[in-house]
């Protein structure tokens, strides 16, 4: 059927039909009529006719390189497939010799690639069509626009793959699938992310931008803010806005440099909370794996003999060690999560918690596991291998982008049973903050100069660096959260508020977010003048363990408890506020007895360790003489092997020989059972280079060991007594 002359042509120039490639679009049609019918080689000679009236049009060529392409994916031999798209690329080129934008030729070309598997050429090759492409050639640029689509949702790139699938909806408005879809996976129910699927908006700069970012070309868009950042270097909203095209176009590692330059150039939190927490989302996409701090460590294992996996699959199940298992019969696939029951501590009662030690799909003969912890998804790889021995073959192991949705899988905890939801989802809780709180700050991050978010709250850049780190694993957590019935509504589960991770980092708002930024629902509000403006809204009261250092420092010491003391000194440890813990600990120390606490254990050692990493252990030798006394009075000695314990290592700290087996002689008297006071004994004073005392020692434990018939004792004395003996 004849096209309508008043169509865009499907040429992609933006011209209706009728002014392009109407007056020998009629032979393009008959070769590809004619090819259709078999007649292969009467096509061919109608089509290269057109390249030689028509040889100036780069559509021609284009038609005809298509024409070649799917023509040789016909062809038997691989020689003459090869030859053919040869040929077809041969046709492209002369086409950009023409016209080196055209559109069309690129969009060949990438589709070319993507029928080889080359998913980065493609992309690269169909963005140049998206900017080749007439703006008017709406068709064209929605088909470039969803294949860019693709490809980059493909790379974890969901920032750039939004912003496609936007123009494929600006270009098909009347098409309710392609909204429907971008509904689905960038709505308000999307699982992504809000940082990974928001629509980020520009920023008003210092300096207005050119009139080239108006084209509608994204590359124009980057252009511009390209030359305003070198126009206003100070400005960090122009880099943002380079950031964000940057990102919208898949350039990953220009954008997070742009961002991370805003970042440093901002004075408002709100805003370079926004700007880091987006580089986040770019770290984690492919090509960034060198400066992502998530990843997705994965094994495949190749199934030799199906028998022995199934059954190693239902002792897991029977074993609850199989959680959210799903099957497709047809298919022939299952996935399921690798479960492992918490420690007892968090199982009290009628709820058991476990954690997510892998994700597994089993497809195609092969067992697929993976997991953001390497150690975690390793550990069960090697127990298949082990359990089902040679019915797997070896694992190939990979590093591979991380899954938005495992970025913070190691918070929670799934219930295996339970029959108390309120018990059930006070454990997640205590699960997420311990995790959060108390593992997460202390860990080194890459997009935080390899500090950890505790020690990088102390640098004015990187502490604004970390309202993003914080922003980016709220945001992926809050799609892993379990959800609840109420009533009729289903609603996420109370498992954590982040605000209390910022509270603990000291990452409290100093302004009222600007207008342009959505505040996070759980981000603290800052205190609010009162109508008269001569004082404050009522502080927040906080437990002491959920106190940051800020606040710890301001602790009314002589006010507090021993017991008090004793929750500051944890809560500073847990900072890393050492300086601070230890002078609680001092503190604690003084106080005056208190039948309620009467373990004071904890204060005298952080005290202990205080004083000796000052260097000064005689200090620390009389309080551990203190503390020993202290526990014997008022705590019927029950820590009494601890205080001898750290008495004896101080005396080897100081290389006081005779003060150090004194200390160990009294342990063993009192606890003459113990076989590792022995062997620690005579280890201290090798390390002291005192061969008669080790000898003493490890004859000691010998006997002992004889005594009661503990041959794993008698061998280390053994041991022990050898490499004494050489030392006299």
């Amino acid at each position: 059927m004849p096209l309508d002359p008043y169509v865009s042509c499907p040429c992609g120039s933006g011209k209706k039909f009728k002014w392009c490639c109407a007056s020998y679009y009629a032979q393009v049609e008959k070769a590809f009529e004619q090819d259709r019918q078999g007649q292969h080689e009467t096509a061919l000679g109608t089509i290269r006719e057109l390249t030689k009236t028509h040889a100036a049009q780069p559509a021609v060529w284009g038609y005809y390189a298509q024409f070649l392409y799917n023509l040789g994916q016909m062809q038997q031999t691989e020689t003459e497939r090869n030859s053919l798209v040869e040929q077809a690329e041969e046709a492209l080129s002369q086409a950009l010799k023409l016209n080196p934008n055209f559109g069309m030729a690129h969009f060949l070309r990438g589709m070319f690639r993507q029928n080889e598997g080359e998913l980065i050429g493609a992309l690269m090759l169909f963005r140049k069509a998206a900017d080749g492409y007439d703006p008017e050639a709406h068709d064209q640029l929605a088909h470039v626009h969803e294949l860019i689509f693709r490809n980059e949702l493909m790379l974890n790139r969901p920032v750039a793959a939004r912003a496609a699938l936007e123009r494929t909806v600006h270009f098909t408005p009347g098409d309710p699938e392609v909204r429907e879809q971008f509904e689905g996976l960038f709505g308000d129910q999307s699982r992504l992310p809000l940082a990974a699927r928001k629509k980020y908006t520009f920023r008003p700069t210092a300096k207005p931008v050119s009139a080239e970012a108006a084209t509608g070309r994204l590359s124009d868009v980057r252009k511009a803010y390209e030359a305003l950042t070198q126009q206003t270097p100070d400005d960090p909203a122009a880099w943002f806005n380079l950031g964000v095209a940057l990102a919208w176009l898949g350039e990953q590692p220009k954008a997070v440099e742009a961002l991370n330059k805003s970042v440093e150039l901002e004075t408002d939190d709100y805003r370079a909370e926004e700007a880091a927490a987006l580089a986040e989302v770019l770290r984690c996409g492919q090509g960034m794996e060198n400066d992502a701090d998530y990843l997705e460590h994965g094994f495949f294992l190749p199934i030799r003999d199906p028998g022995p996996v199934m059954q190693w699959l239902q002792e897991m199940s029977q074993n609850r060690r199989l959680l959210g298992v799903q099957q497709d019969r047809e298919a022939g696939t299952m996935s399921a999560m690798v479960v492992e029951e918490l420690p007892s501590l968090l199982a009290v009662g009628s709820t058991t918690l476990a954690r997510v030690v892998a994700k597994m799909t089993i497809a195609q003969g092969v067992v697929r596991l993976w997991h953001p912890d390497r150690e975690s998804v390793a550990k069960i790889a090697d127990e298949v291998r082990t359990r089902v021995n040679l019915a797997i073959e070896q694992p190939v192991e990979t590093t591979t982008p991380v899954n938005f949705g495992d970025v913070a899988l190691e918070a929670l905890a799934y219930p295996t049973q339970t029959s108390d939801l309120t018990q059930a989802e006070e454990k997640l809780r205590d699960r997420a903050r311990h995790f959060f709180e108390e593992v997460w700050t202390h860990r080194p991050l890459k997009s935080l100069g390899g500090n950890t978010p505790l020690d990088a709250v102390g640098s004015s850049l990187m502490r604004k660096r970390v309202f993003g780190a914080v922003k980016f694993v709220a945001d992926c957590f809050a799609g892993l959260v379990p959800h609840k019935r109420i009533g009729e509504q289903v609603v996420p589960m109370d498992v954590y508020d982040f605000a209390n991770l910022r509270h603990k980092l000291g990452l409290e708002y100093v302004s009222a977010p600007p207008p342009d930024v959505k505040v996070p629902v759980e981000a603290p509000v800052p205190a609010q003048k009162t109508p008269d403006a001569s004082r404050t809204a009522e502080p927040v009261k906080r437990e002491i363990a959920a106190m940051n250092a800020a606040e710890l420092a301001g602790l009314d010491v002589a006010a507090l408890s021993s017991d008090e003391l004793e929750q500051a000194m944890r809560a500073a440890l847990k900072l890393d506020a050492r300086e601070l813990a230890v002078a609680f600990a001092r503190a604690g120390v003084l106080k005056p007895f208190d039948p309620a606490k009467p373990d004071r254990y904890p204060l005298y050692a952080t005290a202990i360790t205080g004083a000796a990493a000052e260097g000064d252990t005689a200090k620390a030798i009389e309080l551990a003489e203190q503390g020993e006394k202290y526990d014997a009075e008022h705590n019927s000695g029950n820590r009494a092997v601890e205080f001898g314990l750290k008495r004896a290592q101080l005396f080897v700290k100081v290389k006081d020989v005779n003060g150090a087996a004194a200390a160990f002689d009294g342990l063993i008297a009192k606890h003459p059972d113990e076989g590792k006071f022995y062997t620690t004994a005579a280890e201290e004073m090798l390390r002291l280079k005192n061969g008669a005392k080790a000898l003493y020692f490890a004859e000691k434990g010998l006997a002992k060991a004889r005594e009661t018939g503990n041959r794993d004792l008698e061998g280390h004395c053994q041991e022990l007594q050898a490499a004494a003996t050489r030392a006299t």
